[in-house]
């Protein structure tokens, strides 16, 4: 029975209410930062700092927004609103009015930050102040030296959309183009059953062009997908580029570009001065989309569906900006064209679950290799390795003991995928979904990012945590990679309880810090969280480390704990703001020399704290139990998986391997009797999965490739 959307109305203003009793907040800033958290999932926004502004202006002029961000790969300021009205029953509708008033309330504030001064209408401790004149910093004087390119306005409702609201396309706004985005329950709705992130799909007509020229690569008959060499007219691609910004560029080539920062000059200086050049000098783009529709003699692509680039994310925005900063306009690109390598998939409309996680592997390694040939390191394509699949067994199998009265164990679910937790609710009934939500609650979802927050927390590296989510995901992908790769086996159970425990600690703080009456309204929890974290464990006794065992087994942070760090945090919290002096904290905190300042604070710890700590050398002995364990197990499962590869593929190695002469005879001999040995329905023993894994390395590395 699928889940309706009333249904999945009910459920999420019900957990809203609940969230909001427990952690001691309203029920709409519960809404603002879930909602947030389902719009990075989404790839919608990322960096999100909430911190509602409500200021009343010259002539009453209202200048509000809850939440705002920058999408370094667009150059695009983001301002978050929020429309929220706390009923159950009566669903209120969102009119054209209120957009209007909500989309100007945000451009209020924005232009008092460039051209006034928000200050005369606040006090000088409101942090509005500090938020405008980063604003103004980033817009500069020109557009040659401006940061911001664009303006993204999302709207957060739990209303219905009117149907009278038929078209939010906006105008530019101070001479930068503007892109609106209303998010309802109804559209996150859809998007998780769905089973994937919303689609882009366009005519070329829509962006002034009448086609694509496309040759059609002759690839064989072996592949599942077609292959297309085009002409792409370079005022299409900023046109394109300029309705719809970042979503058009692949996840990881996005966090490539955040990360990796400004236009290259090469490109803009073709773009002015050597239009009818750029096909030649520039690399091109790689494109994967789903589908295509041609025209009628099929020589022209006219429709794209989910259009994906994968490389060339700089050249894109390059000819964007060039006709924001009317260095080019559209029409100047006339004789403005770039290569492009395109991959069309042909998927199902509707795709399964397995469908579409093959869909997305297949996206990113063809996006890894496309962006072989920049300094892309596996650690941006870390999204697809298997430690997640190895994390996400072991959540399944590990459950947490019976806490609060409850007579049944729960699992601490790891989200392997984005929106699993909620897709597999989708097709059960609402008696299924309350036995599927008591036994892994919303609460102990965790995802990818979170995990890579807390665990670089507890790894003392906070001004890491504080970069962006991207970021601060490829310095968790390195580590991870590292261990994976040179300790297999101890990510298991041991493993995955502490991982649980850093999840328990890092939110149990967060709403501590929400609790105290020293916090602000809209403070910087985002940094005194892991910025105290960090603190107490750089300061902890040498041979001491916290009792993991207590927070396991009471799924909760233990007395001492819990007062140490909400001590520790209020220092934090004076820290922080005072070097900061009037900046935002949020920028001040992902400097590395902000953490080496941090770690010389003086902190004494408590007695009591200090008589609750228990001796590494007990956790170490427990961790190198569980490495052996997850070993045997680990041998196992590889010796099951030569067993059932079966005689006839190995008696295939022999046979392929002996023609290419690359093995010594006892290597060749050692493979066939691992055919015989099979043969006769014998398990491969340790020693011998351990010899054939060392011979299959081998003739990897002479460049043989398995069958």
């Amino acid at each position: 029975m699928e889940m309706k959307i009333e249904e999945f109305r009910a459920q999420f203003m019900q957990e809203l209410r609940l969230n909001a009793e427990h952690e001691g907040t309203a029920p709409e800033v519960q809404f603002v930062n879930h909602a947030i958290e389902l719009l990075e999932e989404i790839g919608d926004v990322s960096d999100v700092d909430y911190i509602p502004v409500e200021i009343r202006g010259k002539k009453r002029r209202m200048m509000a927004f809850d939440a705002f961000a920058y999408d370094e790969a667009d150059g695009a300021l983001v301002l978050i609103a929020c429309d929220f009205t706390n009923e159950m029953d009566n669903v209120h509708t969102l009119t054209n009015t209120r957009i209007d008033d909500l989309c100007n309330r945000m451009k209020n504030f924005i232009d008092e930050s460039v051209n006034g001064r928000i200050s005369d209408y606040c006090d000088d401790s409101d942090r509005a102040i500090t938020i405008a004149a980063d604003i103004k910093r980033k817009f500069g004087t020109g557009m040659l030296n401006t940061e911001i390119m664009r303006f993204k306005f999302i709207i957060l409702s739990n209303s219905l959309l009117s149907t009278q609201v038929k078209n939010i396309s906006r105008e530019n706004f101070l001479e930068r183009p503007v892109e609106l985005n209303i998010w309802t329950l109804e559209r996150f709705f859809q998007t998780y059953t769905s089973n994937s992130s919303e689609i882009i799909e366009f005519d070329t007509s829509e962006f002034g062009c009448d086609g694509i020229q496309c040759l059609k690569a002759d690839i064989g008959d072996e592949t599942n997908y077609e292959a297309y060499l085009g002409i792409v007219p370079g005022g299409f691609l900023a046109n394109a580029y300029l309705k719809h910004g970042s979503k058009l560029l692949q996840g990881n080539v996005r966090a490539f570009l955040s990360i990796r920062g400004k236009v290259n000059k090469g490109i803009r200086n073709t773009i002015i001065n050597s239009p009818q050049n750029f096909f030649t000098y520039n690399n091109g783009i790689a494109v994967v989309a789903r589908s295509v529709k041609f025209s009628e003699d099929r020589a022209k692509i006219i429709h794209f569906k989910d259009f994906q680039i994968i490389n060339g994310g700089q050249t894109t925005a390059s000819l964007a900006n060039a006709v924001i900063k009317k260095e080019k306009t559209v029409h100047e690109m006339s004789n403005l064209f770039v290569p492009m390598k395109l991959t069309v998939l042909n998927v199902e409309e509707e795709m399964s679950e397995d469908e579409m996680e093959k869909y997305n592997d297949i996206t990113k390694q063809i996006s890894e290799c496309a962006n072989s040939q920049n300094a892309v390191s596996e650690a941006d394509f870390f999204s697809n390795h298997p430690y997640h699949v190895l994390m996400e067994n072991l959540s399944i199998r590990t459950l947490a003991p019976p806490v609060d009265g409850k007579p049944y164990q729960t699992i601490w679910y790891y989200e392997r995928s984005r929106g699993k937790w909620e897709q597999n609710q989708m097709q059960l009934s609402p008696s299924q979904r309350i036995t599927f939500c008591s036994k892994q609650p919303k609460n102990q979802v965790i995802k990818k990012e979170k995990l890579a927050k807390c665990l670089n927390s507890f790894a003392m590296k906070p001004h890491e945590v504080c970069q962006s989510s991207a970021i601060n995901f490829k310095h968790f992908a390195g580590t991870i990679s590292d261990l994976y790769d040179k300790s297999r086996d101890s990510i298991n159970e041991i493993y995955y309880k502490k991982c649980v425990c850093c999840v328990i600690v890092f939110d149990s703080l967060d709403r501590i810090i929400n609790r105290s009456n020293w916090y602000p309204s809209g403070g910087n929890k985002a940094q005194i969280v892991p910025y105290s974290i960090a603190k107490l464990m750089s300061i902890l006794p040498k041979g001491q480390t916290l009792d993991w065992t207590s927070i396991w087994k009471k799924q909760s942070m233990y007395p001492a704990l819990e007062e140490e760090l909400g001590r520790i945090a209020f220092i934090i919290h004076n820290f922080l703001t005072g070097e900061a002096s009037g900046g935002l904290v949020r920028s001040m905190s992902r400097r590395a020399d902000t953490w080496e300042k941090c770690k010389k604070i003086k902190i004494d710890l408590s007695d009591q704290f200090l008589g609750s700590l228990i001796p590494t050398e007990e956790i170490k002995s427990e961790e190198q139990q569980a490495k052996r364990a997850s070993k045997f197990n680990s041998s196992i499962d590889l010796a099951v998986q030569i067993f059932n590869l079966g005689t006839v593929y190995w008696r295939k190695v022999y046979s392929l391997v002996w023609k290419e002469h690359i093995l010594n005879d006892i290597e060749l001999q050692f493979i066939n009797g691992i055919a015989n040995y099979i043969g006769r329905k014998n398990l491969p023993t340790s020693s011998q999965c351990k010899k054939l894994l060392k011979i299959i390395n081998k003739l990897e590395d002479k460049g043989f490739i398995m069958p």
